[in-house]
This record gives structure tokens, C-alpha cells and sequence, in this order.
């Protein structure tokens, strides 16, 4: 069950020294590396980060931390116990650049160093003064892109929950049927589309101010199998029903 969240449980979230996943050494981004990393000289500020920051954990995996401008963020990691639902937490400006904090206990840091932009790990019961568990690149997606980017919940299931999709800034999409279902989407006209195994497309598009998910089988009808609101966790108050 996720949790949901208020501005209230935000500014709780703030006074706790919290963690994000696993990610890859600065030095070495191909070899994942455990254990403490070593700190990091910090050369100023980030501009503007809200927007699709996309990393990778310990595995050499990707996946996005997505900040709003209401100061809710989402993470499409999928290796949690929530897998394609993503994760939940609130971010904020430091003198450092950016810290994220996430309902599991982990801290996200996005900071400016003299060469790049690092993404750095904290475990839960961390110090922020501590070396962080792990650090690896982070890239900021264009606009056209990062307007998708995060989690999606869509129709309502038989059992009265909801499904729910990931897409990730490289083009990977993940769903909650059958537990974790991978597939591949593409920003198309305007939309985004997702493509999965087992036939069904998806596509996610903005109809008069809202969004909306089609979805059929095979070649694309006039008359979609499925038509449903979608909505894009975390650009509204976390007060969805899981």
C-alpha cells in the first residue's frame, strides 16, 4: 500500500535524515562499487532543478528522480517493494544544491561539482555529513521528454485497485500487471506511447487541459479498447488511492 502524502507529512519528512537507492562510483560509472564513497567538493547552487534528473543504482540501471515545482518528488526505481508504483517524497533547495527525501528512509542529494552534476545516495539513519553509500552522474532530460517521464496511474482494475506505469527518460516503461511488466515507449506527436509483450499499446496525451489514456490491441481503431483519466503522480497532492 503506498503511502499517502500531505504537506504536513512533507515538513515531518524534512526533520529526518533520510536515503535514496544505491548508485554507481563517479569514478568508475561502469563498476558498481559498496560501500562508503568518498565527499565531494561542491562548487556552487543548481539553477533550476525542477525537471527529469535521470542516474543509476548499483547495478548499473536507470532511473529518475522527477522534481515538481509544488515540491513533491517521484522516483521511477523500480527494485523497491512498490516496483512500478515508484516511490514518493519531497524535495528541497540547500546551499549544496538539492536534497530529496523519500518515504523509505533514504536521502537523494543532486549536487554542482566543478566537472558535472552528481546524484549521491544516503541510507536511512545516515548523516549527511558522512560519505554517501554511493554517487553517479546525473542528467537533467528535455522539457519535451520530462513532461512524461515519472509515474502513471491509469484505469481501475477488478479488484479495485489501480494499474500504474513507469516511464523512464530512456525509453523504458514499466507496468504493475503481473506484478512487473517490462516494455518500451516514445514520445509521438505529442504523446507518449507505450508498447508491451503481450500486444497492447498505451497512449498517454492531454485532452482538454487533463490527461487521458487510450489503449487497444493490435492496430490502433477509432474506437480504443480502453479510454480512462490518467494521472501523473506527484504533479498534484499525493491523494491518490492506491
Amino acid at each position: 500500500m503506498i503511502r499517502l502524502f500531505c504537506s504536513v507529512l512533507g515538513f515531518w519528512f524534512f526533520m529526518v535524515v533520510m536515503g535514496c537507492k544505491p548508485a554507481l562510483s563517479p569514478d568508475n560509472p561502469s563498476t558498481p562499487q559498496s560501500g562508503p564513497q568518498p565527499l565531494m567538493e561542491v562548487s556552487g547552487p543548481i539553477g533550476d532543478p525542477v525537471g527529469t534528473w535521470s542516474t543509476r543504482d548499483e547495478n548499473g540501471q536507470p532511473f529518475d528522480l522527477v522534481l515538481f515545482e509544488n515540491g513533491q518528488a517521484v522516483s521511477t526505481w523500480v527494485k523497491g517493494p512498490m516496483g512500478a508504483k515508484g516511490e514518493r517524497g519531497f524535495w528541497r533547495k540547500t546551499d549544496q544544491g538539492v536534497m530529496v527525501l523519500f518515504e523509505d528512509g533514504w536521502t537523494d542529494q543532486l549536487i554542482l561539482t566543478n566537472n558535472a552534476i552528481m546524484h549521491q545516495g544516503f541510507a536511512p539513519g545516515a548523516s549527511l555529513t558522512d560519505s554517501p553509500k554511493n554517487a553517479a552522474t546525473a542528467e537533467k532530460s528535455s522539457p519535451d521528454t520530462s513532461v512524461f517521464t515519472g509515474v502513471w496511474r491509469l484505469n481501475r482494475e477488478p479488484d479495485g485497485t489501480y494499474l500504474y506505469i513507469i516511464l523512464q527518460a530512456n525509453g523504458t516503461a514499466f507496468s504493475t500487471i503481473n506484478g512487473l511488466t517490462e516494455g518500451r515507449w516514445e514520445l509521438t506527436g505529442g504523446t507518449a506511447k507505450a508498447t508491451w509483450p503481450d500486444g497492447w499499446v498505451d497512449v498517454i496525451e492531454r485532452v482538454d487541459g487533463s490527461w487521458q489514456k487510450r489503449s487497444w490491441v493490435g492496430g490502433e481503431t477509432e474506437t480504443p479498447a480502453d479510454l480512462t483519466q490518467a494521472t501523473r503522480v506527484g504533479e498534484t497532492r499525493f491523494n491518490l488511492t492506491p
